[in-house]
């Protein structure tokens, strides 16, 4: 995605949706931790942490990791546990269930799943034809 980011930075925006799994006791509690992240502007910050220890999650690691990237922490718990954070998740899930979403990752691309080959290149080329449709390519 980075690369992507980096080849296309002026067509291309990332919208991330969560699809917190259902089997994996921490798939919740991190999703909700990087939408209280994002409600102080780092959710990506948040997202990045979580993903360098996706095997080794929990409470104190979501707290520990708000402090590191410069949280307000109290407002951090605070909005963990708020229902209205809870709501985010669960509105990108419905959103998936509907868009046809079975795991996790599922790349869309102009509102279209990409299938087939997950790769920068494969990504590349999809983008390129659309950019190419649209006159910008």
């Amino acid at each position: 995605m980075d690369q992507l980011v980096e080849a296309y930075p002026n067509d291309l925006q990332v919208v991330y949706k969560h699809y917190p799994l259902s089997f994996h006791k921490n798939a919740m509690p991190a999703a909700k931790a990087s939408v209280a992240a994002g409600k102080q502007g780092k959710f990506w910050e948040m997202h990045d942490k979580i993903m360098a220890k996706y095997n080794g999650l929990s409470e104190p690691y979501y707290i520990d990791s708000a402090g590191e990237i410069g949280l307000d922490v109290e407002q951090f718990k605070a909005d963990m546990a708020d229902s209205s954070t809870q709501a985010m998740v669960d509105e990108d899930t419905k959103l998936a269930d509907r868009s046809g979403v079975r795991g996790t990752p599922t790349i869309f691309i102009n509102g279209k799943k990409a299938t087939g080959q997950r790769s920068f290149e494969a990504y590349k080329s999809v983008i390129d034809q659309i950019l190419k449709e649209k006159g910008k390519g």
